[in-house]
């Protein structure tokens, strides 16, 4: 798929999906405590503060776009209780479970950063899919009713470094 894109002008082949690096709650935690106070890998991620224990794991938020026969992959996380996250590691078979996103996606001017989702655990070495509440929230919004080309090509440039 080639596309001109409104936003840089130039001409793209083919959508890339974007991914955030890690949950808030652990880039929150300063560098120098990370090492002994967190886990973390490309899919899991655990933090430990004053309250305890927090646990995240890596999935997709899948919108679709109008007119293409691919959607558009935002990587995001999720949270976790300690079972499903230990289930999930053992890589057990799961039915969807209840997580709150634990990213703040910058591009969306409402926050992100907690809304509820629910977590569909698939196919072995595939992320889990993350279907968010059925909100008026500008994301779960076009997570339902999909988007344009054009706009996903502005959610990927609002997260290309500059």
């Amino acid at each position: 798929m080639t596309f001109r894109c409104a936003i840089c002008a130039e001409e793209h082949e083919g959508l890339p999906d974007i991914g955030l690096h890690a949950p808030d709650p652990y880039l929150d935690v300063p560098e120098n405590e990370r090492a002994e106070r967190t886990t973390f890998t490309s899919d899991r991620c655990t933090v430990r503060d004053g309250d305890g224990e927090q646990y995240f794991v890596r999935g997709v938020i899948v919108i679709p776009i109008h007119g293409q026969d691919e959607p558009f992959g935002l990587g995001v996380w999720v949270s976790q209780s300690r079972a499903n996250y230990e289930r999930y590691e053992r890589n057990e078979e799961m039915a969807p479970t209840f997580g709150w996103l634990a990213n703040r996606i910058a591009h969306y001017e409402e926050n992100t950063f907690l809304l509820k989702t629910r977590v569909h655990f698939g196919v072995q070495n595939h992320r889990p899919t993350i279907e968010l509440e059925p909100t008026d929230h500008p994301l779960a919004v076009e997570q339902r009713r999909g988007i344009t080309l054009a706009r996903a090509w502005e959610i990927v440039h609002s997260h290309m470094p500059s």
